[in-house]
């Protein structure tokens, strides 16, 4: 299973990343899908899926805050 969220701008001015979470199997690492999760089995090798295994992605922005002033400037 995969969840993909785009950045947001919170109300109070906090901004949440860009970031992509991933499910897998911890015994066969393939994806797993919500009906597996509720059933905490996995369907390609049948290992319990109690405590699955998450890849997080974060993407942040490269141009610092202030500008693009340079370092020792």
């Amino acid at each position: 299973m995969i969840s993909e969220n785009p950045a947001i701008k919170l109300e109070d001015g906090t901004k949440v990343c860009r970031h992509m979470v991933e499910v897998l199997c911890p015994n066969c690492g393939r994806d797993v899908d919500e009906a597996e999760l509720a059933a905490q089995k996995c369907n390609d090798c049948g290992f319990d899926l109690s405590t699955p295994k998450q890849s997080v992605s974060v993407w942040a922005t490269s141009v610092p805050k202030g500008g693009t002033k340079l370092w020792g400037e």
